[in-house]
């Protein structure tokens, strides 16, 4: 993986690529610019500059080998800012699909389950463009919890569905409390970015598999920690809010789990707070609804 020289970049712009060794082949050309301008419609969503897909990849001259299913994040538009930087520093984790890569390391470092990369990479240059993107293995079997729970309680039963959410409440709290008492937070905590293997539902592991995706927005801040432990924490309650089969006695469990995993002294101050983030977020929603 080489970035060139600063007039290289400038002049005429350098591809560049990382691919995670199991992946390779199923990307063996390391062709920046296909990767840019493949064209998918299969979950396609696209808005400010970027836009993210679901792809196939078939792996090349291995006979027998599954094909790999993958989400592709692209980010054609960048603020000057980071263009800038990147054009003097190609290295340094510059665009989102940069940055996330890192937050998604960081966070696997920790012991917590996200989904694995398959290859990053972008173009600097020419004369300050810049673009990035990003491949992530999809989570194969699993599903977003606020998709998945509302439609457990047909198929397990009540008593069964009780057990499962004590199970998930506990482990949610394992998980947010061990980024936080890294100095890591989420910053986009809602409960669609917990995603559980089903293989649970069929048969109970004691914890249930979760694993966190989503983490480009992820910070490690040195100040304000309290306020970003607040975020993180009124974000995943106000996700929660809409769900019926979501009852205040599994938020009050999560809460008392997630004090005693984080070393709250003050868990009243922490519910207070985190109740008032929370409603912030469902005025600010219906505001933006009406």
């Amino acid at each position: 993986m080489t970035h060139g020289t600063f007039w290289t970049r400038w002049r005429n712009g350098v591809g560049w690529m990382w691919v995670n060794e199991p992946y390779q082949a199923y990307l063996p050309h390391r062709e920046t610019d296909w990767v840019m301008n493949l064209e998918t419609r299969d979950r396609y969503h696209a808005k400010q500059g970027r836009s993210t897909a679901r792809v196939i990849l078939h792996a090349a001259g291995a006979r027998g080998a599954r094909p790999l299913s993958l989400y592709l994040k692209r980010h054609y538009q960048l603020p000057l800012r980071e263009r800038m930087l990147a054009l003097v520093d190609p290295s340094g984790p510059h665009t989102p699909a940069a940055a996330e890569w890192r937050h998604l390391e960081r966070v696997r470092s920790l012991g917590v389950r996200v989904p694995e990369v398959v290859a990053v990479g972008g173009r600097t240059g020419p004369r300050g463009r810049l673009q990035s993107f990003l491949m992530i293995a999809e989570l194969t079997a699993s599903e977003p919890l606020n998709e998945l729970l509302p439609t457990l309680p047909p198929i397990v039963g009540q008593a069964r569905f009780e057990v499962l959410k004590r199970g998930l409440a506990a482990e949610m709290a394992r998980i947010t409390a061990t980024l936080h008492n890294a100095g890591v937070f989420h910053s986009d905590l809602y409960l669609c970015h917990f995603f559980m293997d089903q293989a649970h539902v069929v048969s109970p592991t004691d914890p249930p598999t979760l694993a966190l995706i989503d983490l480009h927005r992820a910070v490690e801040p040195r100040l304000g920690r309290f306020w970003k432990r607040w975020k993180d924490l009124g974000q995943l309650l106000y996700s929660t809010i809409e769900l019926d089969c979501v009852t205040d006695r599994d938020r009050l469990r999560f809460l008392v789990h997630y004090g005693r995993l984080a070393g709250i002294r003050r868990q009243r101050l922490l519910a207070r707070m985190v109740q008032f983030r929370a409603a912030r977020y469902l005025a600010h929603n219906q505001k933006g609804g009406s």
